[in-house]
C-alpha cells in the first residue's frame, strides 16, 4: 500500500509538472510575440498556439490526471506546439529563443518516465526538429543543428534519469533507516505501529484475529554489569535474529525499548500465537546458549479475535501485562492474556 501511494504520488506530481510547463510556455509565447522581432510567418498563429497550450495545460491541472498514457499525450503535444511555433518563427531572431524549449519535454519525460518511454519522446523531438529544419533552415546547417539540439538533449536526459535513480535511492534509504532499530536491524517502535495500524484495519475487513508477543530480556541490566555494554548489544542482536528466523514473512518484528521487542502476528489466533512464543522462547535460548551467554527472555502474548475491536495500544499493553506476569514467575518463560474480543474489549 505504502508503494502504490508513493506511486500515485509521483504520478500526481508529473501532472502538476507537465500542465505548470505548458502553462507557462503559453506565457512565454505570448510575451515573444508582443516582443521584437516579429515572426517571419505569422504572430497570430503563434498567438492560436499559445491558446492551445494553454487549454491544454488548464485541463491537467484541473483535471489532475495521473495517467501516463495522458501525460505522455501532452508531453507529445507540447512537442507539436514548440515545432509549430519554431516554423511559424521562421528565420527570426525569437526561432533560437524557442528551441530552447525542447529541452522542457525532454527533462519532463527522462524524469517522469520510464526510459524506453522517455527515449520515444526523444525520438518524436528529434522528428518534429528535422522537419522545422527542413523547411526553414539552410540546407549546410540542417544535420548541424540536429546534431548539436538532439545530442544535447540525450546527454541532458541521462544525466536527469542518473540523479533521479540517486535520489530515489537516498530517499529509499533514508525511509528505511528512519523505520529501522541500528543496532539488530529489526523494525523500530515507529514502524511497528505504522505497520500495526495497516494491519488492524485489514483484521477489521476480513474478520481475522491479531495477537501480538512482547518479549523482555530477563537481568539485562544485571547482565551488563557483569559482561559489559557490548555483550549485552550482542545479546540484542542475537534474539532480533532468532526472532527474525522463527517468525513469517507476514509478520513484524521490531526493537521498542532499551531490552523490549515486540512481534505483530495478523491473522493468527492466540493458539497459535502461544506455540509460536514458545518457538521464539526456545529457539532464543538455544542461540543465546550457542553464544555461550547466560540470558534467558520472558515472552506475554495477547490475542484480539476478529474482527478486533481493541486499538493496537491495547493488545500492546494485554501482551506487555503478561510478559511482566512471566518475569514475576521467575522469568524464562510465556504467559498468555485472556482473549480480547467483541464481547469482552481490553480492560474488561
Amino acid at each position: 500500500m505504502e508503494v502504490g501511494a508513493k506511486a500515485e504520488t509521483h504520478a500526481l506530481l508529473a501532472g502538476r509538472v507537465c500542465a505548470a510547463m505548458l502553462l507557462s510556455g503559453a506565457a512565454l509565447l505570448v510575451v515573444g510575440v508582443m516582443l521584437p522581432p516579429a515572426a517571419e510567418h505569422s504572430d497570430a498563429m503563434v498567438v492560436v498556439l499559445a491558446g492551445v497550450a494553454f487549454a491544454v495545460g488548464a485541463a491537467l491541472w484541473w483535471t489532475r490526471t495521473t495517467r501516463q498514457s495522458a501525460l505522455g499525450f501532452a508531453a507529445l503535444v507540447g512537442t507539436t506546439l514548440i515545432t509549430a511555433t519554431l516554423y511559424e518563427a521562421g528565420d527570426s531572431g525569437s526561432a533560437d529563443d524557442v528551441q530552447i524549449v525542447y529541452l522542457w519535454v525532454c527533462l519532463f519525460a527522462f524524469y517522469f518516465f520510464s526510459m524506453r518511454h522517455a527515449l520515444a519522446q526523444l525520438a518524436a523531438v528529434g522528428v518534429a526538429y528535422a522537419a522545422v529544419l527542413t523547411a526553414t533552415a539552410a540546407p549546410e546547417t540542417i544535420l548541424p543543428s540536429w546534431l548539436t539540439t538532439i545530442g544535447t538533449l540525450l546527454v541532458a536526459g541521462l544525466v536527469i534519469t542518473r540523479l533521479r535513480g540517486s535520489l530515489e535511492q537516498s530517499v529509499g534509504e533514508l525511509a528505511r533507516s528512519a523505520r529501522m532499530d541500528s543496532l539488530t536491524g529489526v523494525l523500530n517502535r515507529r514502524a511497528l505501529t505504522e505497520r500495526a495500524t495497516l494491519e488492524f484495519a485489514r483484521a477489521r475487513r476480513q474478520h481475522t484475529p491479531t495477537s501480538v508477543i512482547q518479549i523482555d530480556v530477563d537481568r539485562f541490566k544485571a547482565l551488563n554489569d557483569s559482561f559489559g555494554h557490548p555483550t549485552g548489544d550482542q545479546v540484542l542482536q542475537v534474539i532480533a535474529r532468532a526472532l527474525d528466523s522463527q517468525t513469517r514473512p507476514t509478520d513484524a518484528v521490531a526493537r521498542v525499548g532499551g531490552d523490549e521487542f515486540a512481534v505483530l502476528l495478523p491473522a493468527t489466533s492466540a493458539l497459535e500465537a502461544t506455540e509460536i512464543a514458545n518457538r521464539l522462547r526456545a529457539a532464543t535460548e538455544y542461540d543465546l546458549d550457542l553464544g555461550g551467554v547466560p540470558a534467558a527472555i520472558s515472552v506475554g502474548v495477547a490475542t484480539a479475535d476478529g474482527p478486533p475491536t481493541a486499538r493496537f495500544e491495547q493488545l500492546w499493553a494485554a501482551a506487555d501485562a503478561a510478559m511482566y506476569d512471566a518475569k514475576r514467575s521467575g522469568g524464562d518463560r510465556v504467559r498468555c492474556a485472556p482473549v480480547l474480543t467483541a464481547a469482552a474489549p481490553a480492560g474488561a
